[in-house]
């Protein structure tokens, strides 16, 4: 059995999205924690009517902690040694869990992670069901490959979600609380932790982009949180990793993920710009001599060290003239 725990804060207008792709999941042998982080909206009396409607489906309404502290509620109240995420805004592919189990069973694994796959609209379902291929053709990743591909946001990414964890991983390693970026601080932990780690290139999970998300929120000093995982995950690298090329691909995804926070704060806080030019300009030398890196990136990213402000200006223009 699996426990899939859903973290629900004001949602009431894409709850029944979340809740309709595991309703349809092929595999049915899971139980749904739907943790009511203090909504103020009615999602918690849709999380009542989906615990009153389905067997599977349990309620626990709680003072608002946060997104971490509603998913660690989540793995305490779980039943299974299996745990998957999936936020309430977000939907699963039908045959998502299916999947998952097929390749824990397969490889043994502790720690499976598959695709996602970003939209902007609800029902986007592949019409492909699994083939055998898709489960039989893998094999066990090293915890240093895994993690430099979940930095390189390929076919694998830091995030929590599209992943199958044992609980007792997340029991370690819980999110930390107070914090936004909360995957990327302890996708180390929980990888380092993970005996046997598989890595699928099928789409499994559909992220949702909708305004108002802290990722597409404007500038405030939270964002620096970003930074702060970043070292975490250096800290985690250098006592339980080998080789250098982890901490490469940790530099390159610092940098890549600095870009969105800087616009960010460009237009409204030029001292927090600067701070983050700061914290970005020591990865010049390791990104410049990296053979992963395209010419345009390091392009890109020399011309926003020297003039960061000029650098959003003009991507602000060429945007608006459709450049």
């Amino acid at each position: 059995m699996i426990s899939i725990i859903v973290p629900v804060y004001n949602v009431q207008d894409y709850l029944h999205y979340a809740m309709e792709s595991l309703i349809r999941q092929t595999y049915k042998n899971f139980e749904v924690i739907l943790v009511n982080d203090g909504s103020t909206d009615n999602s918690g009396e849709l999380c009542n009517w989906y615990a009153e409607n389905h067997e599977n489906v349990y309620v626990f309404h709680k003072k608002n902690g946060g997104l971490s502290d509603a998913r660690n509620f989540g793995v305490e109240k779980a039943t299974s040694d299996w745990i998957v995420f999936l936020d309430p805004d977000d939907y699963f592919e039908v045959d998502a869990l299916e999947l998952l189990v097929k390749i824990q069973e397969r490889y043994n694994a502790d720690l499976i992670s598959t695709k996602v796959k970003s939209t902007s609209t609800y029902g986007d379902y592949n019409s492909n069901h699994i083939k055998e291929s898709d489960y039989s053709n893998l094999r066990v990743f090293s915890k240093e490959e895994s993690l430099e591909l979940m930095f390189q946001d390929k076919i694998a990414t830091v995030s929590a979600c599209a992943k199958l964890y044992r609980k007792s991983i997340l029991e370690k390693a819980p999110f930390p609380t107070g914090k936004i970026y909360e995957d990327f601080f302890v996708v180390a932990k929980h990888l380092r932790l993970a005996k046997r780690i598989v890595i699928s290139p099928v789409v499994t999970y559909h992220y949702y982009r909708r305004s108002g998300s802290i990722v597409q929120s404007q500038f405030t000093d939270k964002r620096f949180d970003f930074f702060d995982a970043g070292e975490n995950n250096r800290i985690q690298i250098k006592q339980f990793y080998d080789g250098n090329s982890v901490e490469k691909a940790l530099n390159l995804k610092i940098v890549r993920g600095s870009f969105p926070i800087s616009e960010a704060a460009a237009s409204t806080d030029t001292k927090a710009l600067r701070n983050i030019v700061k914290k970005v300009r020591s990865f010049y030398w390791s990104i410049i001599f990296d053979s992963k890196s395209s010419v345009k990136f390091k392009f890109k990213y020399s011309l926003f060290l020297l003039f960061p402000e000029f650098y959003f200006k003009f991507k602000n223009i060429v945007r608006n003239k459709g450049i």
